[in-house]
């Protein structure tokens, strides 16, 4: 298990200001959680590992009386979360830097938590244990992610050469079961797959990939990267026939962790 290595977060510190914008938000997640805490009037939560705040933006549209932490690493991130929910008229809202693993709240203080594509960052075990500690007893912890079965069928998986060789973070359904199971706390009440639709053209592709807008493209070296990129593009040209709009679908799964009922 590993925390946030210098690599990674000098690359969101690099890509912090126009993290939104790079980086596609899915609605479809934040209705779940809506409908599953349709019943709180007020809700006190965290995010952790939230980034530039995009997905706070949504928690704030669609929760009733949200309360909410933003936790990050990453200080440059913070300053854009913090931006952008102001900018919005967002007020009730802190930030807080710390490790994702280590959630620095008040036992039982919360009543969710929600992670957002970011637990492969994380000291998972160390994630789980904090989350289930300071979430109340009837309290929620919702993780979005993708699994690396999902990974291996989205356009970089398929087509980008190394792509599943460096990304190795990235956890498999029955690994994640285990690790909740065994704090011995938490139960999984549920989970959730999700599938998009999603279009772009090469040059833009490629243009993410150049400029390592994903995190999985920081572990290439300059070459390995130049030389994937080329046989992305042969790739690319040889199965789809237009290049200025390739096709393809993104996956991602979201656990709902609640803890046991004795």
């Amino acid at each position: 298990m590993h925390t946030v290595s210098r690599t990674m977060y000098d690359h969101f510190s690099r890509i912090a200001t126009g993290y939104n914008e790079l980086r596609t938000t899915d609605l479809e997640p934040v209705l779940f959680i809506k409908n599953t805490l349709k019943h709180l009037k007020q809700i006190k939560a965290a995010d952790i590992g939230c980034g530039a705040g995009r997905y706070d933006l949504l928690f704030f549209k669609y929760l009733n009386n949200l309360n909410l932490t933003c936790i990050d690493i990453n200080q440059s991130m913070l300053k854009e979360t913090m931006n952008y929910l102001k900018s919005n008229g967002i007020t009730h809202f802190k930030i807080m830097k710390s490790e994702g693993n280590d959630i620095p709240l008040k036992n039982g203080s919360q009543d969710c938590i929600f992670t957002f594509n970011v637990i492969h960052h994380f000291n998972f075990v160390r994630f789980i244990e904090n989350a289930a500690r300071v979430i109340k007893k009837a309290g929620y912890i919702f993780i979005y992610t993708r699994l690396r079965s999902q990974n291996a069928r989205n356009i970089w998986g398929r087509y980008f050469p190394l792509f599943l060789e460096k990304e190795k973070r990235l956890f498999q359904r029955n690994k994640i079961e285990t690790i909740i199971n065994s704090t011995g706390t938490l139960t999984i009440e549920s989970f959730k797959k999700f599938k998009y639709k999603r279009s772009s053209s090469l040059k833009q592709l490629l243009y993410r990939a150049l400029n390592r807008h994903y995190s999985t493209f920081s572990l290439y070296s300059n070459a390995e990267l130049e030389d994937s990129a080329r046989n992305f593009q042969k790739n690319i040209m040889s199965t789809f026939s237009n290049p200025d709009n390739v096709e393809w679908f993104d996956e991602n799964i979201l656990f709902l962790l609640r803890h046991k009922r004795v």
